[in-house]
């Protein structure tokens, strides 16, 4: 018998290209533990002064899994926050329409 060797297919896309990146529990509970002992307002409070949005509530949000997407400005600025880089976070990217 000969061994079947399956080939993966991998698609790249420009980062500036996509809007919003598709979220679930796992992604959420990354943020939380990079979030650490980090309170939510914090977070948000030094996201806002690095020039980006998102709310403590939000990040409540996401890190719950209560949001389908989030949209990679958001992505991005909770990133810089915790001073981790986008591709770091994400392993794959799904987009959305």
């Amino acid at each position: 018998m000969s061994d079947k060797v399956q080939k993966e297919t991998k698609m790249y896309i420009y980062v500036v290209d996509v809007i919003f990146v598709a979220w679930n529990n796992e992604r959420g509970q990354l943020l939380k533990r990079l979030r650490g002992k980090k309170s939510r307002q914090k977070l948000a409070d030094e996201i806002a002064a690095t020039g980006g949005e998102c709310s403590h509530q939000n990040i409540k949000k996401l890190e719950y899994g209560e949001s389908e997407s989030v949209s990679i400005k958001v992505l991005e600025a909770i990133c810089a926050a915790l001073d981790i880089s986008l591709s770091d976070f994400l392993s794959t990217l799904e987009v959305t329409n």
